[in-house]
């Protein structure tokens, strides 16, 4: 397929009404969700003054296999190059009809160096395009396509496309960890047990939205997992469990649900969630305290913090790596932190 490359000014587009984000002079503070250090990008656009190159280049990747809608993530990179092109800044789109065209769009807009890469796509495009960017210190966009989209709204809180836009036009960036599982890539989560099996009887289907569809779903879900005996090393300590529920994060949502609310995207620390015993009535009150917000980590579902984790054995489990199905052929998983390895805009200034 011929690469598809569009150029911010190569139409006359009708402009959209939506407000331009705030700017703020220069040296304003500014500080993001994870109360990571910002630094301010290289400075207001120069609209268009001839002789000089504008102070921004966008490169816009869309996958339109995201969300199962091919024709929205092409529509939201239109309505974003309009945006940039009225502030002065420049932009190219590339458009990527299956997974392997998106990895290679990627990788070329990544290798062009420009001020940043915007993904337009769910958690796996995100994921991709994040281990891309971190390698040439870039900076991250994202207009959240996906299904789910844990990892925007981990960062930004459930705002729209709209927001998003504003966001990956703002002042302000932030720096944020990453993961290594055996050498595979992550910025929200690994998860194994119960959640995959929610999302495979799931299907298509939307979400629920009463809490206790959530806590049948969840009930289901658990009759389908067997329980199997893990050995969990979290820096020094040891626990053993057969659990339903076995989860690594670093970024807080998953399925819409706040599994992780400690979890700080800059701190350099892992969060593991696991019950002990594997008891369906026990991981089932546990998803409809998380749909109601209001569970309390204890002694059935456990939450522990640290640095280092190891998990043994890998093999016999189904694995999610930021909603990507993964297999690991070793037999066990250890899972470390890049600190503050990847850059991505920030939607707040810094709070004195």
């Amino acid at each position: 397929m011929s690469d598809q490359s569009r150029h911010s000014g190569d139409a006359d587009n009708k402009p959209d009404s939506s407000p331009e984000p705030s700017q703020k002079g220069p040296g304003s503070p500014a500080r993001g969700f994870s109360g990571g250090k910002h630094r301010r990008p290289f400075g207001k656009p120069r609209d268009g003054r001839p002789g000089r190159p504008p102070t921004r280049v966008y490169q816009l990747v869309v996958n339109r296999l995201a969300g199962g809608e091919r024709e929205l993530p092409i529509r939201l990179a239109r309505r974003l190059e309009r945006r940039l092109r009225r502030s002065g800044w420049h932009s190219e789109m590339h458009i990527a009809n299956t997974w392997d065209d998106f990895v290679q769009k990627t990788t070329m807009a990544a290798r062009q160096r420009p001020f940043s890469v915007v993904v337009f796509g769910g958690d796996g495009s995100v994921r991709l395009a994040a281990s891309l960017v971190s390698r040439v210190k870039g900076l991250l966009g994202i207009v959240p396509c996906g299904r789910h989209n844990n990892i925007f709204h981990s960062l930004y809180g459930h705002t729209d496309v709209d927001q998003a836009m504003n966001i990956v036009r703002s002042e302000f960036q932030m720096r944020i960890d990453a993961g290594l599982a055996n050498s595979n890539f992550f910025v929200g989560s690994l998860v194994s047990g119960m959640v995959p099996a929610m999302l495979e009887r799931l299907g298509d289907k939307k979400l629920p939205r009463l809490t206790m569809a959530w806590g049948k779903l969840a009930a289901r879900a658990a009759d389908d997992t067997m329980p199997q005996s893990v050995t969990i090393k979290v820096d020094a300590s040891t626990f053993h469990a057969q659990p339903l529920i076995l989860h690594v994060h670093l970024l807080p949502d998953l399925m819409t649900l706040r599994f992780a609310p400690g979890a700080v995207p800059d701190d350099g620390r892992i969060i593991v969630i696991y019950d002990r015993e594997g008891t369906r009535d026990v991981a089932a009150h546990y998803i409809r305290d998380l749909k109601k917000q209001k569970y309390q980590y204890t002694n059935g579902v456990q939450m522990i913090r640290g640095g280092k984790i190891t998990i043994n054995p890998a093999a016999g489990r189904v694995w999610l790596i930021d909603g990507d199905r993964i297999e690991f052929s070793g037999e066990d998983i250890g899972i470390e932190v890049l600190h503050r390895v990847l850059r991505v805009f920030s939607n707040a200034p810094k709070e004195e």
